[in-house]
């Protein structure tokens, strides 16, 4: 077999002028082409240029205890006479007796530790520049204009993977989920990018960066559970997460406790597939909610009323069109504040009804 003959039999074309590239080349004018290029120059310069000032704003971030260490990334967004302010992930920071801040080059700031907010996985550190010499950018989130993130937009994430002497590496890729609490891109993240940014092509913070999927489990036809490799599934937390964290971090320092209901809850349709014959005694045009399988001793749902096969179709008054819609209101929440749920419940001698349940977490 010769050379020629082996690349034919690897590639559907043998001839370059037998593919729809080579075609595409004939249709397009050198005017045309030229444009598409220096349109392609300009994007890429202003990537270059928004990551060069982005990343003057951008930390890395070193804890250490007896035991342990550990890495990751941060953002500054604010600075009030000299003392900086940084948000990074809970997780990173998480059991270390000793915080630091790197800047690049040879030497780390000592921080302190705000506080934290574990369910959501943030947390507030401050440091002092001392004798530093370069600049700062401060990303000054609670003064940005009202911007919806878009499916589609270009990402980029800036972080310090696997260690410090990676300090703000960029990767890209493009909004690929929104949800309330989180973004999904397929920008690559790797371990030591928890708590650095994730922005849009404008520079903005859009998210903090803190996990990637890397596996799933599925079940084979036999029931084996198998996992399965997942490329391009990182996930940021959003900005309206991350700004309520900080407050409530400011305002209360230390470790900030969300609550819990205290039950175990199935999605409806979920339950319907299961209990088919249920379907007959909810209302008319009930399509979300959650039916409550379970309710924990002591718990703040029970003390409020909340009873077993009870149907939540709303909290604070929003639809439950998934779970994530419960975790989202309950993890905005602190101690001392309430929630107010939707309830269908069927009676048994006085029939079904709909009602409202204040929740107290006190």
């Amino acid at each position: 077999m010769n050379i020629q003959s082996a690349w034919s039999g690897c590639f559907p074309y043998s001839r370059e002028e037998d593919t729809p590239a080579y075609d595409m080349k004939k249709r397009v004018s050198p005017k045309v082409a030229q444009k598409r290029a220096d349109t392609l120059s300009e994007i890429q310069s202003e990537i270059t240029e928004v990551y060069e000032q982005a990343a003057k704003g951008c930390v890395g971030i070193y804890g250490s205890s007896d035991k342990n260490a550990s890495g990751g990334s941060g953002v500054i967004y604010k600075e009030v006479d000299g003392l900086y302010y940084v948000v990074t992930n809970a997780h990173v920071i998480e059991s270390m007796t000793k915080v630091q801040v790197h800047m690049g080059g040879v030497k780390y700031y000592p921080a302190k530790v705000v506080g934290q907010d574990t369910k959501n996985d943030i947390a507030v550190l401050t440091f002092s520049l001392d004798l530093f010499g370069g600049e700062v950018y401060v990303h000054d989130i609670f003064n940005y204009d009202d911007e919806s993130v878009k499916v589609g937009q270009t990402t980029l994430a800036i972080g310090c993977p696997l260690d410090l002497d990676n300090y703000n590496v960029l990767t890209t890729g493009v909004v690929s989920k929104v949800t309330y609490s989180q973004i999904m891109t397929n920008a690559e993240l790797n371990p030591g990018n928890s708590g650095g940014g994730l922005f849009n092509i404008s520079g903005r913070l859009i998210g903090i960066n803190t996990e990637k999927q890397v596996w799933t489990t599925t079940t084979d036809s036999y029931g084996n559970a198998e996992q399965i490799p997942v490329e391009g599934m990182a996930y940021a937390i959003s900005l309206n997460v991350v700004k309520k964290c900080i407050t409530d971090i400011e305002a209360k320092g230390g470790n900030i406790e969300r609550p819990l209901m205290g039950v175990t809850v199935t999605s409806i349709n979920v339950y319907l597939h299961s209990q088919s014959e249920y379907i007959k005694y909810l209302p008319t045009g009930t399509e979300f909610g959650v039916v409550v399988l379970e309710i924990a001793n002591g718990s703040a749902a029970g003390a409020a009323g909340v009873l077993p096969y009870d149907v939540i179709t709303k909290i604070d008054g929003q639809d439950i069109t998934s779970m994530s819609v419960i975790s989202d209101t309950l993890n905005s929440k602190l101690m001392s504040d309430n929630v107010t749920l939707t309830i269908y419940r069927q009676m048994a001698t006085s029939g079904n009804k709909v009602f409202e349940i204040t929740v107290s977490f006190q």
